[in-house]
């Protein structure tokens, strides 16, 4: 496992992506404390799988934001995960 910090990751950016195409963690940090872990291709089994989305994008602009009660988005996220 290797730990770079953000200002060395932008110098090198190449050098750290070939560590983790090799299959090695990269940990990130900034001021001292880790905020990101780079891993390669080789390094992602066992992960989640990504999932394709359910619905469209567009439904965005019906949920608006501010606007809704916390019961609304809660229905809308368990309507989500119902449809798998």
């Amino acid at each position: 496992m290797t730990i770079v910090n953000t200002a060395t990751l932008k110098q090198q950016l190449s050098h750290y992506l070939g560590l983790a195409r090799q299959g090695k963690d990269v940990l990130i940090t900034n001021h001292k404390r880790i905020v990101a872990r780079l891993l390669g291709e080789a390094a992602s089994e066992g992960r989640l799988p990504v999932r394709t989305p359910t619905c469209d994008v567009s439904i965005l602009k019906d949920i608006g934001g501010f606007g809704l009660s916390n019961k609304d988005i809660c229905q809308e996220i368990l309507k989500e995960r119902n449809a798998k």
